[in-house]
């Protein structure tokens, strides 16, 4: 075990290196839209992005877990044929599913704006974003397959870096000032990083002979696809509604200042989405070896790093948030509150640990869907309580609540099924 874990120390210390820059080009990406569009212009746009992650995510079908899944338990016994199978028919099922999204979205973005935003001048920035549901889908899955196979730092690239620093090359190149030049220059951008990344996949997949015996059909897939895919709503739900009912009731500014908040908010937990990267195949490959010792070590390791890590940047907000909400430029001050708020939700999100990952990693999906059917139209109605009452502010509060809230649960569900609490990270066993 010590072998083990001085390999999550060496892989997670990579991946949180990437991740950084990772987070570092999200929150660049936000501060410069930010000085460069205004607060207005930019609260278009980051509503805009907000819609086309939403829907991406859920146009996956649950296919994220169940390719991250299966691609471990593969490529542990080196088949990457089975690799392939997994991804080209998510790949497939997400493919159809987003297109015919975004195509709705497309069509539908001036009625979108005006009807459910109550925001006309919403229309081009949403109708200019609207293809790039297909893009982030696909690359996201393709990420989840590098995960897999152990590229994580690649993964981390596909997914959080490549294509924000295309974003801000072509705002600092053309110098943009409306939201929908910059929902545009995304589009095209994340489209040739997910031609890139294609290009790159299948380099890294092929030049193996054609039998694999590794045991996966469709129909399995999609069995575990369903409950997972009910978890990627919710669990969507739970980030996101806060947005989602702010730009209907609150004036663009004030959705600026949320949606710079809540992005500069989790850097919080970042280095959790990193260790994740890592922790996630090895739980699969632990667990479908019957090394419960094993999971329940890595779980806990992986808990002391993400603390370690996001503790002192969790003071930073807490401490100086006027200084870093001051940094997007004048308007955007004002917002401080919001970013403690929601940076306080991030660290309930990184002291409980990788709950969610332990869960569909081990076949426990089920319970994490659960969970989240619970807290999801809890928070949705707290939302639409809270934002009308007290604005911006109602809205991180609830965002802040509902995330510490299924975290929690899913502890409990860990405890109970994997015999340990994530919680409880002053307790060590060897193997």
């Amino acid at each position: 075990m010590h072998f083990k874990t001085n390999g999550v120390l060496f892989q997670s210390l990579l991946a949180f290196s990437v991740k950084g820059l990772g987070a570092v080009a999200a929150f660049v990406m936000s501060l410069v839209l930010a000085r460069t569009l205004g607060p207005e212009q930019s609260g278009y746009f980051f509503l805009g992005f907000t819609v086309i992650i939403f829907i991406s995510a859920v146009t996956r079908c649950g296919f994220d877990n169940v390719v991250l899944r299966h691609t471990a338990a593969a490529n542990s016994n080196g088949d990457l044929r089975a690799v392939r199978f997994v991804f080209m028919r998510g790949a497939a099922v997400t493919l159809g599913a987003s297109a015919g999204a975004a195509a709705c979205l497309g069509f539908g973005a001036e009625f979108l704006a005006t009807a459910l935003f109550n925001k006309p001048e919403f229309g081009p920035v949403l109708l200019a974003i609207s293809p790039s549901v297909v893009s982030l889908a696909l690359l996201w899955l393709i990420a989840q397959s590098l995960q897999g196979f152990g590229r994580v730092s690649s993964a981390i690239i596909a997914m959080n870096v490549a294509a924000n620093i295309a974003l801000i090359v072509a705002v600092w190149f053309f110098g943009f000032s409306l939201g929908s030049q910059a929902a545009l220059a995304y589009t095209i951008g994340s489209y040739f990083v997910l031609g890139g990344f294609l290009v790159y996949w299948h380099i890294r997949t092929r030049g193996q002979a054609d039998r694999s015996s590794y045991d996966i059909s469709l129909r399995s897939m999609f069995e575990s696809a369903w409950p997972l895919w009910i978890v990627l709503v919710m669990s969507q739900l739970i980030q996101w509604t806060g947005q989602f009912v702010g730009g209907a009731y609150l004036p663009p500014d004030q959705i600026a200042q949320l949606a710079v908040a809540q992005r500069t908010a989790m850097l919080v937990s970042f280095i959790l989405m990193a260790v994740n990267m890592v922790v996630a195949p090895r739980f699969a490959a632990l667990h479908a070896g019957g090394d419960l010792d094993g999971v329940r070590n890595m779980a806990l390791t992986a808990v002391r790093l993400m603390v370690l890590g996001a503790t002192p940047v969790l003071a930073v907000m807490l401490i100086f948030p006027e200084v870093l909400m001051g940094l997007f430029g004048e308007g955007f001050a004002g917002g401080s509150h919001l970013l403690q708020v929601l940076a306080v939700g991030q660290f309930v999100n990184v002291v409980t640990g990788s709950v969610g990952y332990l869960l569909t990693m081990s076949g426990h999906e089920k319970d994490l869907r659960n969970t989240l059917l619970i807290v999801a139209p809890v928070s949705v109605a707290i939302t639409f309580i809270l934002v009308p009452l007290y604005g911006a502010v109602g809205a991180a509060l609830s965002t802040a609540l509902a995330v510490g809230a299924q975290n929690l649960l899913a502890v409990y569900w860990v405890k109970r099924r994997l015999g340990f609490n994530t919680l409880a990270v002053w307790r060590f066993k060897s193997a």
